[in-house]
């Protein structure tokens, strides 16, 4: 059945994407190369992807599908420090590191990037501190958005400006400092 190798070459070149991307960097990724690396034709990957950028993005959110979920069992603050982690370990890789710099240039990616994930992921930690003020936890006259802005901007300004990986440590303090200013 055709149709059910379709998925499992998408995958394939996703996989080999990643690959490819960590031996070579962006600037040096190919169509050819990736298409070689997966043993299918350039047509094949045409045929789902316009560009090596969407090929990266398709990617990446690949990898972060399931890395980025809230455990309502834990506190907020244990939830924002691990979300932090992955974000700064997921973007200090050759593959984040490539989907930032595609954002930055490429503003049909960054619309995607935008609506396929970064939204997504606010929307999550939006309810989660919805939630955590309906409990009592967070003080409620708080903006959510500056919140968010406070915790996550850090990570991707290092990432970014600095080129540094934030440790455990900076992460740490990053949230505790944040905190002291939301709970009551």
């Amino acid at each position: 059945m055709p149709g059910l190798k379709q998925p499992r070459n998408q995958k394939k070149i996703l996989d080999s994407t990643i690959q490819v991307l960590n031996e070579t960097g962006y600037s040096s990724l190919t169509i050819e190369t990736i298409a070689a690396h997966a043993g299918v034709g350039k047509t094949t990957i045409y045929r789902w992807w316009d560009s090596k950028a969407h090929l990266v993005l398709d990617a990446f959110l690949m990898t972060t599908a399931s890395t980025f979920q809230f455990d309502a069992e834990k506190s907020v603050r244990h939830n924002f420090k691990q979300q932090l982690i992955n974000v700064s370990v997921v973007f200090n890789t050759k593959l984040g590191r490539s989907m930032l710099a595609i954002i930055v240039e490429n503003n049909e990616i960054r619309e995607l990037f935008y609506t396929s994930y970064l939204n997504l992921r606010r929307k999550d930690a939006t309810l989660l501190l919805e939630t955590a003020i309906a409990k009592g936890e967070i003080k409620p006259e708080i903006n959510i958005d500056i919140v968010l802005d406070m915790l996550f901007g850090p990570i991707y300004f290092r990432t970014l400006i600095f080129k540094q990986e934030p440790d455990h440590h900076f992460i740490s303090e990053l949230v505790e400092q944040v905190m002291k200013g939301i709970v009551p």
